[in-house]
C-alpha cells in the first residue's frame, strides 16, 4: 500500500484551494440561508401559535352565544305553554308572548348577518382552525 502523497493531493494544491476564496463565500451563504430559513420558521410558528390563542378564545364564546340564542325561543315557548296552567291572567300571557316575539332570528351588525346557527358553525370552524394550527405549530416546532 502506497501512503505517499500523490501529485493531486499535494500541499500546494491544497493551499491554493483553501486560499481561493470560493469556499468561505459559499459557507457564509449557507449560514445566511439557514438563518433566513430559521427566521421564516420562527415567524410561521409564532403566527400559528397566535392563531391558536385567538381561536381558543373565540370558539367557545361563539358556540355558547349561538346555542343560547337558538335555545332561548324554545325555552320561552315551553314557559308560555306551562304558563296557561299556572295563571289565567291575560296580561301575563300578553307580556310573555310579546317577549317571545321580540327575540330576533337574525342580526345585522356592521353589514354582517348574524344568526344562531351561523354563530354555532363559526365556532365549530374556529375549533377546526385551532386544531389545524396546533398540528402545524407542532410540525414546525419539530423542524426548528
Amino acid at each position: 500500500m502506497d501512503t505517499s502523497p500523490s501529485s493531486a493531493h499535494s500541499s500546494s494544491a491544497r493551499s491554493e484551494r483553501l486560499l481561493s476564496g470560493t469556499r468561505p463565500h459559499q459557507q457564509g451563504g449557507f449560514v445566511m440561508g439557514r438563518v433566513l430559513l430559521n427566521l421564516i420558521w420562527v415567524l410561521a410558528h409564532f403566527a400559528f401559535s397566535f392563531l391558536i390563542q385567538l381561536t381558543e378564545l373565540f370558539a367557545p364564546i361563539l358556540l355558547i352565544l349561538g346555542a343560547g340564542w337558538a335555545l332561548l325561543p324554545h325555552l320561552i315557548s315551553l314557559a308560555t305553554a306551562n304558563l296557561g296552567s299556572l295563571t289565567e291572567d291575560q296580561q301575563t300571557h300578553d307580556i310573555v308572548n310579546h317577549i317571545s316575539h321580540t327575540i330576533p332570528d337574525q342580526l345585522v351588525v356592521a353589514g354582517h348577518l348574524l344568526t344562531p346557527h351561523g354563530l354555532i358553525s363559526d365556532g365549530l370552524l374556529l375549533m377546526a382552525l385551532a386544531a389545524a394550527s396546533s398540528t402545524a405549530a407542532a410540525w414546525l416546532a419539530r423542524r426548528l
